[in-house]
């Protein structure tokens, strides 16, 4: 037997707050293909040796190299990480939801209810560039 197996799957932990995801996925580039929730574990069958395996979301792209011997197997899996628009939101509602308390408790609107918008300041868009990570099987 003179193959090895690559298998690229998903995380199952991605969820429903991820089914909008999709994955450019190439080896060696040559074979393409693009997962997503529905579509999410590819069976690659290769000669044994190193292969360059490249996952890209349209936004940033990470490139793992595997060394793999002979009838060897090798899992990839992509977990999704907190993504920028996600992020986003969930400050939103949590500032949203402070200004809604502090309102309701002092009936009026104060200049201390600014303090709640100070968390803008520090989200940026750079910090959330990689949003996914790949993990392997060793």
């Amino acid at each position: 037997m003179n193959q090895s197996t690559i298998v690229v799957r998903m995380s199952k932990s991605s969820g429903v707050y991820n089914k909008s995801n999709r994955y450019v996925l190439r080896i060696a580039n040559e074979m393409d293909c693009e997962m997503n929730y529905n579509n999410n574990r590819k069976e690659y069958i290769v000669l044994p040796g190193k292969h360059n395996i490249e996952i890209g979301d349209g936004i940033s792209f990470q490139t793992e190299e595997i060394l793999l011997k002979e009838g060897e197997t090798k899992v990839l899996t992509i977990n999704p990480s907190l993504t920028y628009n996600l992020g986003f939101g969930m400050l939103t509602g949590m500032v949203v939801t402070g200004l809604i308390i502090q309102f309701a408790i002092l009936q009026k609107f104060s200049s201390v209810m600014i303090i709640s918008f100070m968390p803008y300041l520090f989200i940026k868009k750079r910090n959330f560039k990689n949003s996914f990570a790949i993990s392997y099987s060793k």
